[in-house]
Parts: structure tokens; sequence; C-alpha cells
């Protein structure tokens, strides 16, 4: 109940997350396409990778749940 209250219900805080996850990939998209260096966009395009991955896995036990 005390973790409810600081927290909200556990399907906010998924969905807080999920958002969190989004935004991280959406910025490493974003500077991916404002810099030249091939490396370090191949680099921030296979971290939006890793979290989009990561929100489908979050939302996959969301929607079992």
């Amino acid at each position: 109940m005390y973790v409810q209250a600081i927290w909200g219900s556990w399907g906010e805080g998924r969905l807080n997350t999920i958002q969190y996850l989004e935004d991280q990939a959406a910025r490493a998209e974003r500077l991916a396409r404002r810099i030249t260096d091939t490396l370090t966009i191949e680099k921030l395009l296979a971290f939006a990778d890793e979290r989009r991955r990561e929100i489908e896995v979050i939302a996959g036990k969301y929607r079992r749940a």
C-alpha cells in the first residue's frame, strides 16, 4: 500500500518505463541523424534497437498479466 501511494499502481510504473525507453530510443535516433561519425551512428542506432526490444518485452509481459 505504501509503495503504491508513492509510485502509483504497478501498471503505471510499466507505462512510465515504456515511455522512458521510447524517449531514450527517439533521442538516440535523433542524435544519430545529426552526426557524421559512422561508428557513433551505429552505436546509437544499436542502443535505440535495444531500448525498443526492452519495450517489446515489457509490453508483452503487461499484456499477459
